[in-house]
């Protein structure tokens, strides 16, 4: 688990709701299952929103606890939220902070960066809010402090939850962060870097690994080769080479793990295996607990007992008190520090504070996950009386951010929750109780014994600390303060007897009526809860159980037959799943079952634990691919990641289209403004001659000035048609604003003549070729087993060309006659005076008409691709018209079917006896001439042409083996 905690504005609400970050498409819905750990969001941005400071100070702490494993339990994330939630208010009373978590469980567990190409593999995570404003005070609150200063005490924390619950600790992970993610070792010096010195980074690495250097002294002479060279932090353990290269303005930091002393001396052997598993995926899970070393217990204990209350209480800056707490000693600074913390609660909390459970002693109390709870503000009525309604903590509608419901509500509530104690489920405000939810989240609490929905005194305090306001419009129970508390919406409240009032036409509950006004209907949301709090989250997750156990049986015939390597693809395109992650095993059922670390899941279990998909969406993903399944699709090519010199070269062109098209779009701005201008300043000349003709009667003034302004509204009316066509043209001419998308790129590209970018089409398409039908025709590549039979086994040099590309068949076939197309998904149509007549599929080619030219145009595409020995599938009569073909256009190649063989071979044998019988025919003529008398030619008439031979007819040697060899299309 990594900690990072930052300061921010504002944004939070609109963050976590829908996660829209640069580089990614994706909603947070369609990203994260959201599951409220703590609070309730609505609350913690409305207290937010009061804060009145300048744009540029940060109003809250934003902090994101993010875990390398990739399945975290909620028991645990829930946990580890209460830790953090104590740790950060040790120096705190419950009633202080605002506390807000949710834990993000990924439903896409990987996708593509739009701007890097990098693959970005998404796990759990944690964010918390806290509002830096003291709820009992009004004043600043810091719980962390300046971080830098005290970021001991929070990698304390963190390496002490790393050990506790097994989880990976970021400084025993040092990762080799490469960018090109799909690459494997193959394309180690192309990936692994970026930036301005990736080429002299990638030719560092390549020779260390040509050269098998192992000892740093001979890197270091290696890095000599190319420039000046010097450690930065010498014999330190962040020690790492600097390298300047000539005429260069300044030097390259060398800090990557690859050029660290501990990997450079590694055996050569060991480098290419760690380079290698970096890279190769694998499903990450928490191991065993460890025992925390005692110097992080001794920080911790530290923290709890001082840090804590000085970060709350001292003020570095102050040049007379803090000079004197830095010169005492240890107990001294205890007692001072008690000083402040009684000074500070009498002055803020004086009539409820008492030498007893009231205190929070020494930072110790206060950081039980019991106190630290979202709070519950005791304040009493005088003292709200003192404030004005201008003091920070009324703001809005005038009442405290949080306030304690009393007991006597608390008891009404808990036997609506199913089990769990407050430590657990924290009901107070702010931490998801019903008093701390907004009005529609109140509406999960389920009805009493009555048959009515539980309603709670909405008044600032508890019914025990004074008489609460009269009632509105007879509605007991409810003040006569605004419902809607923290929100600059209007609320809608409205009595029992308004349904006679407000629906005429059918019977409604009271209930129903009840909601706030922008609301568009009183239901749940797309995250399955009314609001974003505890209380919410349980009631959704309680649903959800219901709805799983009440599937049919269709989907128990789904989770026995469906096979989840079909799904396991199928998922990598549409949520990122990386197959080789996962392994598939045998339940005791003898159904299928996926591995994903530990569990061993069914398919349905996997979508609902694994991806965390509500079931509504799980059950239409297998309900899909069942059907797929069984009405014998093929299953889909597992998703691949781009190749990275084709990505940079995309996204170098994908820039260069941006930056043009902004160009135009802003030349085209710029002209539509200037021509307004002219059109006003045309008008402004006109209107003012007319004004200032002292020539004219006023009427005759005005009637200038009108015709001036008609003038205007035609050149106006005149110039938005204009525009409208320059801006359509300049649409039709570029297109999207985010320009052609990366499969695009590689079709225009392919279509082109690129052979590479066909390669690559074919590579990352989304599914495999539908499996050839029998009525259709084609042509493919004989098995190995055969084929060593009929030809060579490929040389050495032939297995590494092969190897290289990846595709040894990918071309394009070209010839003058024949055009052709590149589809979307890596298929190449051959089309003749468009006529489509072949259809190269990349693993197969299919032949589209059946007359002799397509046919031979097929044979000798796929005796290109796939060499000499070949098999037709198909109707028998196209399998030997294609046979007899082969034998017309002089093809040298062999057909698996001994049969279409031997019609071939007879076929040529034909050939060659009427070549013969046609040269015989021809000699007898050339005799029969020769000895026939010869005729007088007549003066003037020209010779006429030989009847068999024609004027342009070749010699007898360049006859060729057929009549029909080189058909025309």
């Amino acid at each position: 688990m990594l900690i990072r905690p930052q300061g921010r504005h504002d944004g939070v609400k609109k963050y976590l709701e829908d996660g829209r970050k640069l580089g990614r498409e994706l909603e947070r819905d369609e990203m994260d299952e959201r599951v409220i750990l703590v609070g309730d969001l609505e609350l913690t941005n409305s207290i937010i929103q009061s804060i009145n400071v300048a744009s540029n100070v940060d109003r809250y702490l934003s902090v994101t606890l993010s875990f390398k494993e990739d399945e975290v339990s909620r028991e645990t994330l829930l946990a580890i939220t209460e830790e953090f939630r104590a740790f950060v208010s040790a120096a705190y009373r419950p009633d202080e902070i605002n506390f807000y978590a949710e834990a993000h469980l990924p439903k896409v567990k990987s996708y593509l960066d739009d701007a890097s190409g990098k693959l970005v593999e998404r796990k759990p995570h944690i964010h918390v809010v806290i509002p830096k404003t003291n709820l009992i005070s009004g004043g600043h609150l810091e719980p962390l402090g300046f971080v830098k200063s005290n970021i001991d005490f929070i990698d304390a924390f963190q390496e002490h939850i790393n050990a506790k619950y097994g989880l990976a600790s970021p400084k025993d992970n040092r990762r080799i962060e490469f960018s090109d993610a799909s690459e494997m070792i193959s394309r180690y010096k192309g990936d692994l870097f970026k930036g301005s010195s990736r080429d002299l980074k990638e030719t560092l690495l390549g020779s260390m690994l040509d050269r098998k250097i192992e000892q740093y002294d001979d890197f270091m002479a290696l890095l000599a080769e190319h420039g000046q060279t010097r450690l930065r932090n010498q014999g330190r353990e962040n020690e790492y080479p600097n390298v300047k290269v000539a005429d260069a303005l300044k030097g390259v930091n060398l800090k990557d793990h690859v050029f660290s002393r501990a990997f450079v001396e590694l055996p050569t052997a060991e480098k290419l295996m760690q380079l290698s598993a970096d890279i190769q995926p694998k499903y990450e899970s928490s191991g065993t607990s460890r025992e925390t070393a005692p110097a992080i217990l001794k920080t911790l204990a530290q923290w709890h007992m001082t840090r804590a209350l000085e970060v709350k209480y001292l003020n570095n800056g102050n040049t007379k008190s803090f000079p004197a707490y830095q010169a005492a000693s240890v107990n001294e600074r205890m007692a001072m520090l008690e000083q402040r913390r009684d000074a500070f609660y009498s002055k803020h909390l004086e009539d409820l504070h008492e030498s007893g459970s009231e205190r929070p002693s020494s930072g110790r109390s206060g950081g039980t996950p019991s106190s630290a709870s979202g709070g519950s503000t005791r304040v009493s009525p005088r003292r709200v009386n003192e404030h004005g309604a201008g003091d920070r903590r009324f703001r809005g509608d005038g009442r405290l951010h949080e306030f304690d419901r009393g007991p006597k509500i608390r008891s009404r509530v808990d036997p609506l929750l199913d089990g769990g104690s407050d430590a657990q489920y924290p009901r107070g405000p702010g931490s998801g109780s019903p008093a701390g939810l907004p009005p529609d989240a109140r509406r999960d609490v389920r009805s009493g014994p009555r048959g009515a929905t539980e309603r709670q005194q909405h008044g600032a305090f508890p019914d025990s600390q004074g008489t609460p306001t009269p009632a509105l419009n007879g509605m007991r129970g409810m003040s006569g303060v605004p419902v809607d508390r923290f929100t600059l919406r209007r609320a809608v409240l409205v009595p029992h007897h308004a349904l006679h009032q407000l629906e005429h036409e059918r019977a409604v509950s009271p209930d129903s009526v009840r909601r706030n006004s922008h609301r568009e209907r009183a239901g749940v949301r797309k995250t399955g809860r009314r609001a974003d709090s505890v209380l919410s989250q349980r009631m959704r997750d309680e649903r959800e159980r219901i709805v799983q156990r009440s599937a049919g049986d269709e989907y128990s015939v789904i989770r026995s037959n469906l096979d989840p390597r079909r799904l396991l693809a199928e998922l990598s395109h549409s949520h990122g799943v990386r197959p080789e992650k996962y392994g598939i095993t045998q339940g005791r059922d003898g159904a299928s079952r996926i591995r994903a670390g530990a569990r061993h899941l069914n398919v349905s279990d996997f979508l609902t634990k694994e991806l965390h998909l509500p079931w509504r969406d799980a059950s239409d993903i297998l309900r899909g691919s069942y059907q797929r399944q069984i009405s014998g699709a093929a299953i889909p090519m597992t998703h691949e990641l781009p190749r990275a010199a084709l990505w940079r070269e995309y996204t170098t062109d994908r820039d260069v289209f941006r930056r043009a098209r902004q160009d135009a779009m802003a030349t085209q701005q710029t002209s539509e403004q200037s021509r307004r201008a002219q059109i006003k300043q045309t008008f402004n000349i006109a209107r003012d001659a007319a004004r200032n003709n002292l020539d004219l009667r006023p009427s005759g003034r005005r009637a200038l000035v009108s015709i001036a302004r008609m003038t205007k509204a035609d050149a106006e009316q005149t110039l938005r048609g204009q525009i409208q066509l320059e801006r359509d043209a300049l649409i039709a001419k570029y297109g999207p604003r985010q320009g052609a998308s990366f499969g695009e790129f590689l079709q225009a590209r392919a279509q082109a003549g690129d052979t590479r970018a066909l390669v690559e089409l074919r590579r990352i398409r989304p599914t495999t070729p539908e499996p050839p039908q029998p009525e259709e025709n084609w042509i493919m590549p004989v098995g190995e087993e055969h084929a060593r039979g009929k030809r060579q086994a490929p040389t050495a040099e032939d297995k590494a060309t092969a190897s290289e590309s990846g595709y040894d068949n990918q071309i394009i076939y070209r010839v003058p006659h024949l055009s052709y197309e590149v589809h979307r998904d890596g298929v190449v149509t051959y089309q003749h005076d468009g006529r489509s007549v072949v259809r190269d599929h990349g693993s197969a080619v299919r032949v589209l008409k059946t007359d002799p030219a397509a046919i031979e145009a097929a044979l000798r595409l796929s005796q290109a691709k796939f060499g000499p020995v070949l098999k037709l599938q198909g109707p028998v009569e196209m399998q030997r018209e294609a046979a007899r073909v082969a034998a017309e256009a002089g093809l040298y190649v062999e057909f698996s079917d001994n049969l279409l063989n031997d019609i071939m071979y007879a076929r040529r044998v034909e050939l060659i006896a009427d070549r013969a019988t046609v040269l015989e025919t021809r000699s007898k003529d050339r005799s029969r001439r020769r000895d026939a008398p010869a005729k007088p030619t007549p003066a003037g008439k020209d010779h006429a042409p030989d009847p068999v031979l024609g004027v342009n007819s070749p010699p007898d040697e360049d006859l060729r083996l057929s009549s029909r060899s080189g058909h025309t299309l």
